[in-house]
């Protein structure tokens, strides 16, 4: 007798359990807010610029055709170079980040966000990052656009979620089909053209229906389709929860029962229970089936360090299963490198959301909270304070004797910052100080490609601090928006550290060095050509008038297949103490690459006070032809400004808008192709919004932006209003001044 006549015991069993478990041991769902409360919130939410759908109906209603512009991202994705920074040790990990932030869509998510006391997540080290799900409990998760704007500009691909929780009604709707296509599918491909992201975790976690019995052959099909929807650059994972048999039955690897999901979509992200076992069956299974181990990203899950773990189900486990996750993340990642597979790290903002963001560890309100100490400590191996003031008590489950050495940037596959032929940072960071109220502005859309600022690992770094006598280089980023503009910047300061009774060998250089005591601190890791075509900009001023001091930037280039670097110095001469000089770097070095940029300095005072170099504002690398700015800038205008009114409903909120345009047959003539172009924006990276004379300046990244009630009241009744596009590369085109009327800018959606 055929064995498909029999019944599937296995599968019965698995489904009277989860009943009987759910009878003895309920967990009701808070009824939550109704369907015209969420619809409500929804429609606030967009004038945030965020785009979810709850249900199902409201993905098959919506419409390209009703787009705000301020939901669409203008950053394209900045295609990283296609090698991998070299001289890495050891084997790496791809890193994914699965973003789930106490629900996710916050008002610093927003557009326009308001002033915050204290710092939320952000991600200060995108150059170890694959892809970003943003992942909140709607059905559709569309990334926010400045979370996109972010991620994009440092190379980072940003995935959307559908999530089909156990609560989700009409689930059958998922596989609803019209003329043979997926209306879903269709949908979903859709939104993410019009939203400018990069794909979608599919995650299935409701059994499937007992009336399709071909339900996994049709699931296998609706990511197929979504797929070729896509295109071959965008991204589907499959999240390792629904099985073939139609169950939720959590495989923590690659199995029999998700392999199909796993070759329909691009790459499997594993739940978290997994162990060594579980990887030797999955390295195995994945040789058979011909899928790269890479596209395997075996989930760890950050908050199973806690002592408390007190959540409702079964206890939360990651690997390793004594003390996994947490600070001990980076134990699991190793562990994944050395197998060859991915890694896709869940809850990343734990740090923000189990430690305090509002409190110092030395009892002050000043200095870095808790929970970015913890941040930096999960990243880089930094010393945690001793007193973690979390709800794990005494008990100190995340004072591992692991965590220094196993930081995530140590087995996380480190990309190149920019492109094979741009890159382009400001050092903007998530948030900016405001030195009148000491309050911080978000601005994840901003943030550029952060420097290294220390030339050593943080454990290296906390020792030659007890060590010898030895002179240091590092960098201090300072982001700070004053009343008149946005002005952050990078400091480069050198000092001796260590003991003076112990000098030692005062030629240490804990970093790069040479006989001549030429101390290097790279900023940048890069892969660009160095033919002659590209050329680097740099806005900086020396900050010490002192013959002693040599100092300025150096390129390093590296011959392929040669791991030795050559360095081209370029000295900042005392002339240019306090101007503010554009320096410009030729990148022109026979059959070589570009593979860094970084300062030096030679000599100095042996002093142990920090001695200022260096005040860096922006770099630049990009085509030579396109380094003459008034070209650039005279091909493109913006006019047009105006008032306009964008009505949701009943909901009505008035903006000021405008509009760019390209010069008849100028764009081809001086854009090079190389360089970065919106679908949105067009050559301009984001705007400058001045109003009133600049007593209100708004950093717009669409051609649209309204005004806060406390930015109006000290307007006079006529506004006057100019706005500056900012292109991509440096440059600006400035608008006309318009005249608006204050009356016409007032919003009362919030009265």
């Amino acid at each position: 007798m055929d064995s498909s006549t029999f019944p599937d015991w296995r599968r019965i069993g698995r489904r009277l359990g989860k009943k009987l478990r759910d009878g003895l041991n309920p967990h009701p769902v808070a009824p939550g807010p109704s369907p015209e409360e969420r619809r409500a919130q929804r429609l606030r939410d967009g004038f945030k610029g965020f785009v979810y759908f709850d249900t199902f109906e409201e993905v098959e209603a919506w419409d390209s055709e009703n787009v705000d512009p301020i939901q669409q991202p203008n950053q394209p994705l900045l295609l990283r170079s296609a090698g991998n920074v070299p001289n890495q040790h050891g084997s790496k990990t791809k890193l994914i980040l699965c973003h789930d932030y106490q629900g996710g869509y916050h008002d610093y998510d927003g557009v326009r966000p308001d002033l915050l006391d204290f710092e939320m997540y952000s991600c200060r080290y995108l150059q170890f990052v694959d892809m970003f799900i943003y992942f909140s409990h709607k059905l559709v998760c569309v990334p926010p656009p400045t979370w996109t704007n972010c991620l994009h500009r440092n190379g980072v691909r940003a995935l959307g979620t559908l999530l089909i929780e156990p609560q989700t009604p009409n689930l059958e709707r998922l596989l609803t089909r019209r003329d043979g296509v997926f209306i879903v599918a269709r949908q979903l491909a859709d939104t993410t053209g019009i939203y400018g992201f990069d794909g979608w975790l599919i995650n299935v976690e409701q059994d499937a229906p007992e009336a399709y019995m071909n339900w996994s052959h049709l699931l296998i099909d609706f990511i197929l389709q979504l797929r070729k929807f896509l295109g071959v650059h965008r991204k589907v994972l499959w999240y390792d929860a629904l099985t073939t048999d139609g169950d939720v039955y959590y495989q923590n690897g690659l199995t029999p029962l998700n392999r199909p999901y796993a070759e329909a979509a691009d790459g499997l992200f594993t739940n978290y229970k997994w162990n060594d076992k579980k990887l030797a069956d999955s390295k195995l299974l994945a040789i058979e089936a011909a899928i790269p181990t890479e596209n395997v990203f075996f989930g760890i899950d950050l908050w199973a360090q806690n002592s408390n773990n007190n959540m409702p189900g079964p206890p939360r486990v990651t690997y390793p299963p004594k003390g996994g996750g947490g600070t001990n993340t980076g134990l699991a990642m190793n562990t994944l490198s050395q197998n060859g597979f991915s890694t896709a790290v869940f809850a990343p903002a734990w740090t923000f959301e189990h430690f305090p963001i509002s409190s110092s560890p030395y009892g002050s309100s000043r200095g870095p909270s808790v929970a970015h100490q913890v941040d930096e400590s999960l990243w880089t191996g930094a010393s945690l304070p001793d007193e973690l003031l979390c709800d794990c008590h005494g008990r100190k489950p995340h004072h591992t004797s692991h965590y220094k050495s196993n930081a995530i940037t140590r087995f996380a596959q480190e990309y190149p910052a920019g492109s094979s032929t741009f890159f382009e940072t400001g050092f903007n960071q998530a948030f900016l100080q405001q030195p009148q109220t000491n309050q911080l502005l978000p601005g994840l859309s901003s943030q550029d490609p952060l420097p290294n600022v220390i030339p050593v690992s943080v454990q290296d770094w906390e020792a030659i601090h007890q060590g010898p006598m030895t002179r240091v280089l590092y960098g201090k980023l300072d982001s700070t928006h004053q009343a008149t503009d946005y002005v952050p910047s990078l400091t480069i300061f050198t000092k001796i550290v260590g003991s003076w009774e112990e000098e030692g060998d005062q030629s240490i250089n804990h970093g790069t060095r040479e006989r001549t005591l030429i101390q290097r601190l790279c900023l940048y890791k890069l892969n660009m050509p160095a033919d002659g075509s590209l050329e680097a900009t740099i806005e900086a001023r020396i900050m010490r008038h002192d013959t002693q001091i040599r100092t300025g930037f150096y390129l390093a280039y590296r011959v392929p297949g040669d791991q030795r670097l050559k360095h081209a110095h370029y000295t900042m001469s005392p002339p240019t103490f306090r101007l503010e000089p554009i320096i410009k770097l030729p990148i022109h070095m026979s059959n070589k690459r570009l593979v860094e940029l970084g300062v030096f300095v030679e000599s100095g005072p042996e002093q142990s006070l920090p001695i200022a170099l260096l005040e860096i504002d922006s770099i630049v690398i990009k085509p030579r032809k396109a380094t003459i700015l008034e070209d650039l800038e005279a091909a493109f205008t913006i006019e047009d400004i105006r008032q306009v009114e964008k009505v949701k409903e009943s909901q009505v909120e008035k903006r000021i808008a405008w509009r760019w345009a390209t010069k008849p047959g100028q764009r081809g003539q001086v854009w090079p192709v190389e360089m970065p172009w919106s679908q949105t924006t067009g050559p301009f990276s984001s705007f400058t919004v001045r109003v009133g004379g600049g007593k209100a300046i708004i950093k717009a990244f669409s051609t649209q932006c309204s005004l806060k009630p406390k930015e109006i009241e000290d307007l006079d009744e006529t506004v006057v209003v100019q706005v500056v596009g900012n292109l991509f590369g440096g440059g600006h085109v400035r608008s006309a001044l318009f005249s608006l009327h204050k009356i016409d800018l007032i919003n009362h959606m919030n009265e």
